[in-house]
């Protein structure tokens, strides 16, 4: 599988194991002191799969993140 990160200044960067990518992403997130997404690749659409926080924290989703996003807005008449 691929992964990538988006750093704050759009430079992206790919790796081949989840671990190294997860990695990368706490490291440049503290250094910058933003959040940073880490993405798979999956039937050639990119989803999101952890965030990384500048405090060192990392939260791994269950591919449930923008799950809201998709629902339909509005009021039902």
């Amino acid at each position: 599988m691929v992964y990538k990160i988006i750093l704050p200044d759009k430079n992206e960067i790919t790796f081949e194991d989840k671990s190294g990518a997860i990695k990368a992403a706490r490291e440049n997130a503290g250094k910058q002191n933003k959040v940073i997404s880490v993405k798979q690749k999956k039937d050639n659409k990119w989803e999101q799969i952890a965030i990384a926080y500048p405090n060192g924290a990392v939260q791994e989703g269950t591919g449930g993140f923008g799950f809201f996003k998709n629902l339909p807005v509005g009021r039902v008449r």
